[in-house]
């Protein structure tokens, strides 16, 4: 049987981006193919030991984004909308049985789902392995990554 292998590039720190990602590969590792998830830029900070605990979700720019009353566009940058957009957001999840982020990334774990931070990302930010959650991988480079998604038969790459 071909190899199939699932590699996620997660660029954003935002929780409306994460959380698509780790629901895919989650439902791809359930599906039999191999997942590996490689956390870039802004994406490094879901693998951080604290700041996963308050990824946001950003209305700005976002008209997908559903409000309590109709407002223009706008109006989205004031202050406290980060805030209340994510509320929004978290209250829509509890609401309708969605799992959370740590329960996602637990999920991962359990489904031995490849969890690789962006060297490049660590040094930005400065920070070190050991500031991440358990269960990643060591750092590794674009490279590395990529080699792990093309050496499958059927290699699959999304990007969020």
């Amino acid at each position: 049987m071909a190899t199939t292998r699932v590699g996620i590039i997660v660029l954003s720190g935002t929780l409306d981006k994460v959380m698509p990602a780790f629901i895919l590969g989650t439902t791809a590792a359930a599906m039999g193919m191999e997942v590996g998830m490689f956390f870039s830029f802004y994406g490094i900070n879901v693998l951080h030991k604290e700041k996963f605990k308050n990824l946001k979700v950003s209305p700005v720019g976002n008209p997908a984004m559903p409000m309590p009353i109709p407002m223009p566009q706008i109006l989205t940058i004031l202050p406290g909308m980060v805030d209340l957009s994510t509320a929004m957001m978290k209250k829509m999840m509890a609401n309708n049985k969605v799992p959370g982020i740590e329960d996602l990334m637990q999920q991962a774990k359990d489904l031995d789902i490849k969890l690789f931070p962006c060297n490049t990302a660590l040094q930005l930010f400065g920070y070190k392995k050991e500031d991440l959650i358990d269960g990643v991988e060591n750092p590794v480079g674009a490279s590395t990554f990529l080699n792990f998604v093309a050496s499958a038969d059927k290699p699959i790459v999304m990007n969020f």
